[in-house]
């Protein structure tokens, strides 16, 4: 895991992501790209649904405040970015280095969101997201689309995240297709925590024990020492159960599988992993 894609918005949602695209990218050493998308006027305002209602003379004075807006937010981004990494001290490079150093990458781009952060995800071995808080034009259902088409991992970032490094990584462990991919992704990351705690919530309890065990012999077999933990609190659901045994552990990054079924909204997990991109105090790395 070398190369982190750090989208931006030029919006607070920004500072949440930087911190913990930054916790990722020293446990491994990474490159992190940050990319920003801009909107041409005209698209800008076939995304807007107040431009959309526009008629007349008012047209034009849209699209010269759409243009100036988008402006604005441009400049924010990229002085967020050099303030960013001239505090943290990270080298920005627009090429790959020799070493195994932390460093960074300024990328821009116009128009088609959706086509241009998907090539961007692809070709990057992770992708860190903020939770969407204003309007930036990309598709509502942007984490779903991402983790369906990009082939790669993802990881939420919390609104507030801690800027402490990632020690300690909770796996949120089911017998799907899903959670394997997951923890896959993830090994990168596991391999240079301190500690990996697996969590699986008690649903046939011989079962249940024979697969955790299993699973962490398995994980030792790449030198990852994991601890196990069967949570079994029937008057809570799976999403705190999740959590409070995730910060019991006090965990710094939690892995769970994505989404089973074709719609967001449907229960997967229990419903856990839409609940916990909604509202998870701690980063959340999903594979589908």
């Amino acid at each position: 895991m070398k190369t982190i894609l750090v989208p931006t918005s030029g919006t607070q949602t920004d500072t949440g992501v930087f911190v913990t695209a930054l916790a990722l990218a020293k446990l491994v050493r990474a490159h992190m790209e940050f990319y920003h998308l801009r909107l041409d006027p005209c698209d800008a305002a076939l995304r807007d649904p107040h431009a959309q209602f526009c008629i007349g003379p008012a047209i034009s004075e849209t699209l010269s405040f759409l243009e100036k807006r988008d402006k604005a937010v441009a400049a924010d981004a990229v002085h967020h970015f050099m303030d960013f990494c001239e505090q943290h001290e990270i080298p920005v490079l627009e090429k790959p280095a020799s070493g195994d150093g932390l460093s960074a990458q300024w990328v821009e781009e116009t128009n088609d969101p959706e086509g241009h952060l998907l090539f961007h995800a692809r070709h990057s071995d992770i992708t860190v997201l903020g939770r969407q808080h204003t309007v930036d034009y990309m598709p509502e259902n942007l984490i779903e689309t991402l983790l369906k088409k990009s082939g790669r991992p993802i990881v939420i970032a919390p609104d507030n995240p801690t800027p402490q490094p990632i020690r300690t990584i909770a796996v949120g462990w089911k017998e799907t297709g899903e959670c394997a991919r997951a923890l896959t992704a993830a090994m990168p990351l596991l391999m240079q925590a301190r500690r990996v705690v697996l969590l699986t919530v008690l649903e046939d309890r011989d079962e249940s024990h024979t697969g955790l065990s299993h699973l962490s012999r398995q994980l030792a077999w790449n030198g990852v020492v994991a601890e196990t933990r069967m949570l079994s609190d029937a008057e809570k659901p799976v999403k705190q159960q999740l959590i409070d045994a995730g910060r019991q552990a006090a965990a710094d990054l939690l892995v769970v599988g994505g989404f089973g079924h074709n719609s967001f909204r449907e229960q997967v997990f229990g419903g856990v992993t839409r609940e916990l991109v909604d509202a998870a105090e701690l980063p959340v790395l999903l594979m589908h």
